[in-house]
């Protein structure tokens, strides 16, 4: 099949098999993608992309499923205002995952801002009856199933939690919003 699609803000086309998972393409058009890819069958984690602003596995998905798509990895991720937010974040809350995890683990955390920017119900001013502002952006379980999709425990999702909320909030101050 012929695959187009842009990685890193390159374009590309190429030929491939329909079902070929999505880490073994980057891993040939993204030198530095191969070597935070380990596992290859979606044990650790590692592999995460955004995909249209969307956390995914990159082994998980097959070839046919990343045509006209925008991918992109931590390599371009960490150079833009947003990741700038949330390591800002992981410094203020004290946080900081592992070398191990945290590429992807700031790359989900991306997602989820990048999710609460499209579903704005979610999160714009919740107000509560006596007027105060409810400053928690989704429950503890719902951070929990988003945060399994990386194996590594080193940050409890609590701490997380944390992190997501203040890069949220640096983020709202960056956008003027």
């Amino acid at each position: 099949m012929k695959l187009n699609f842009t990685v890193d803000g390159v374009q590309h086309i190429i030929t491939v098999n329909a079902d070929k998972p999505l880490n073994r393409i980057l891993e040939e058009l993204v030198p530095s993608f191969a070597i935070s890819n380990a596992c290859k069958n979606a044990s650790c984690g590692n592999c995460m992309v955004l995909i249209n602003g969307n956390a995914a596995l990159s082994c998980l998905v097959p070839a046919f499923r990343a045509n006209g798509t925008s991918v992109m990895t931590y390599s371009a991720f960490r150079k833009t205002r947003f990741c700038h937010a949330i390591e800002r974040a992981y410094a203020e809350t004290g946080t900081r995952p592992c070398e191990q995890c945290y590429a992807s683990k700031t790359l989900l955390i991306g997602s989820l801002l990048n999710r609460y920017d499209q579903t704005r119900t979610i999160l714009d001013v919740n107000k509560t009856q006596d007027n105060k502002q409810n400053t928690s952006i989704y429950d503890h379980s719902y951070l929990e199933r988003e945060f399994g999709l990386v194996s590594c425990k080193c940050v409890d999702v609590g701490q997380l939690a944390q992190v997501v909320e203040l890069a949220y909030a640096f983020r709202r101050r960056q956008s003027g919003r």
